[in-house]
């Protein structure tokens, strides 16, 4: 049995009529009766009554179509699904992100491509740049929203935000009350929260060259291997923290977030793929990216 033996008997059973079946499919009467039996045959199942006035479906013939149209319908979805999958406008895309952007970019960037691309699902993973470089190196990821720069040998990277650097201080900070931007320098003496440089070390690195360009190196007393860490460890007065701009978007009533009059280093946030990735899903993101943000 073929496809189009189903479309010769779905003609038929909704002509009920073996002439007016065949003009609509374009094909002599003959070789369209000829098909019907041999359905029929293989099927070892009378699908039609006939008698010289009409053409009936019998009771098989019935519960035939009915599976016909679900089969043509199916094979139709599938094809569909298929071309669009081509087209990389429909499929599954893996994507790492640090917790540096899950505060404001994320989100913006994830509700503007469901809108443009409500076919492609999305798996999120957080991982840091450091992880994002290995997870790409062995393809279990399909593209990373990392901290640049990064060694790029092996991956297409583009640039997608530059932000400045914030200072975050517990509310009962000495500097709590200001309402201007202040000066690096006035930090040398206080207890710093800071990711290590393990996690994402372009990362890191900004910030000691943010610290060493005002004339000092920042005295660390506590790690924190996630930005939301580092704020709770902030709000508990443990020390302060320097931090992308962006992650002001997040409220607490125990911390108060101050600029910085010169900021010499910004954080630099970018998309990286496998240069030897084929994926229409990845290529439609990545076009998404360039047009939306780049």
């Amino acid at each position: 049995m073929e496809l189009r033996h189903l479309k010769y008997f779905i003609a038929v059973a909704e002509e009920l009529h073996f002439g007016r079946a065949a003009q609509r499919l374009q094909m002599a009467q003959p070789p369209l009766s000829h098909q019907i039996k041999q359905l029929e045959n293989e099927l070892d199942v009378l699908l039609f009554s006939r008698t010289k006035q009409r053409v009936e479906l019998t009771k098989a013939g019935e519960v035939f179509l009915k599976r016909a149209y679900e089969i043509l319908n199916r094979v139709h979805l599938a094809c569909e699904e298929a071309k669009s999958i081509d087209r990389g406008e429909a499929g599954q895309l893996v994507l790492a992100f640090t917790g540096s952007i899950a505060f404001e970019l994320l989100p913006l960037l994830l509700r503007r491509f469901q809108e443009q691309y409500p076919n492609i699902n999305i798996v999120l993973r957080q991982l840091s740049s450091t992880e994002q470089m290995e997870a790409l190196h062995d393809s279990s990821i399909h593209v990373g929203l990392l901290i640049l720069p990064i060694e790029s040998g092996s991956f297409h990277v583009e640039m997608l935000r530059e932000e400045p650097f914030i200072v975050a201080l517990p509310k009962t900070h000495r500097l709590a009350t200001e309402t201007e931007p202040i000066d690096v320098s006035i930090l040398a003496n206080e207890q710093f929260i800071m990711t290590p440089r393990k996690a994402g070390e372009s990362y890191y690195d900004a910030i000691i060259s943010l610290c060493q360009h005002a004339g000092f190196s920042p005295k660390k007393t506590q790690d924190a291997l996630e930005l939301h860490t580092a704020l709770s460890f902030v709000a508990s007065g443990i020390g302060i923290a320097l931090l992308p701009s962006s992650i002001q978007f997040v409220k607490n009533d125990d911390i108060v977030y101050l600029q910085l009059k010169k900021s010499y280093t910004t954080c630099k946030i970018g998309a990286a793929w496998n240069k030897k990735e084929t994926s229409p899903v990845v290529h439609s993101f990545i076009s998404f990216l360039q047009e939306t943000i780049i």
